[in-house]
């Protein structure tokens, strides 16, 4: 889909909650996930698109959890509410580490070293 049109069918199914978008080209095994807003500014950068779909910070926190259920949690903490992600580093010592539970914070995360 042309990114015209895929723009014109994010804006037709967004609903306000929606802050993520979970993607995927010619191959749907390949996924990926994103920042809705960082998402559309690319723009045409993204490259092909075949399919989509829009997430809540519930939503893809759901989706998250299902990728790695283990060492991660969420707690709160002076009124704000934090990721836990317990790991473990090469030499086997034991590590914490805090996002805040916002799309940003969870984005974060995805980003950091999980999936090394």
């Amino acid at each position: 889909m042309s990114h015209e049109e895929l723009r014109r069918s994010i804006d037709a199914q967004r609903q306000p909650s929606d802050c993520f978008i979970k993607w995927w080209g010619s191959d749907p095994a390949l996924i990926d996930y994103e920042l809705l807003g960082r998402f559309l500014e690319k723009g045409e950068v993204v490259g092909e698109v075949n399919g989509f779909s829009l997430l809540s910070l519930d939503g893809m926190w759901q989706a998250f959890v299902e990728l790695n259920p283990d060492r991660l949690s969420r707690e709160l903490q002076g009124g704000e509410e934090l990721i836990m992600w317990a790991w473990q580093d090469r030499g086997g010592k034991e590590h914490l580490a805090t996002f805040p539970y916002t799309p940003e914070g969870l984005m974060e995360l995805m980003e950091s070293d999980f999936f090394d």
